[in-house]
């Protein structure tokens, strides 16, 4: 049970806006850590494959903190995080299309992984490249 606060909410909002604007999937589910308010989206492009996660806050030096509690006791994006939503991700029908390509995006090593951010002072959105 996740009961979102209302700038979760809006979080949820603009993320999901952004990311269905640049053509990309949303993945069902929540994908983070003690909040439980990440989301995941994936975009193909040129023959790679995008993993889009957030909506994530900058703490005011611009600093970022990937949960380290998600998927089980993983860091998100580490390898054992990306294998077990390949795992989860096969668990359904509809999703395991989405769990081949991520699948076979790290296994060809053209897997990108990026955190779309807030910055909340600033009030811009960034997106950051994570090393997988």
């Amino acid at each position: 049970m996740n009961h979102l606060s209302e700038k979760a909410k809006e979080r949820t909002q603009l993320f999901e806006s952004l990311v269905l604007r640049q053509g990309a999937v949303l993945i069902p589910g929540r994908y983070g850590g003690d909040y439980n308010n990440d989301q995941l989206a994936i975009f193909e492009s040129n023959g790679g494959v995008t993993l889009l996660l957030g909506l994530k806050l900058l703490d005011a030096k611009g600093g970022l903190q990937l949960d380290t509690a998600s998927l089980g006791p993983h860091t998100q994006y580490s390898k054992p995080w990306l294998n077990a939503l390949v795992a989860s991700l096969n668990c359904l029908q509809e999703t395991t299309p989405l769990a081949m390509k991520i699948d076979s995006a790290m296994d060809k090593g053209t897997l990108v992984a990026c955190v779309v951010c807030l910055d909340v002072e600033m009030q811009e959105v960034k997106m950051l490249r994570v090393a997988v």
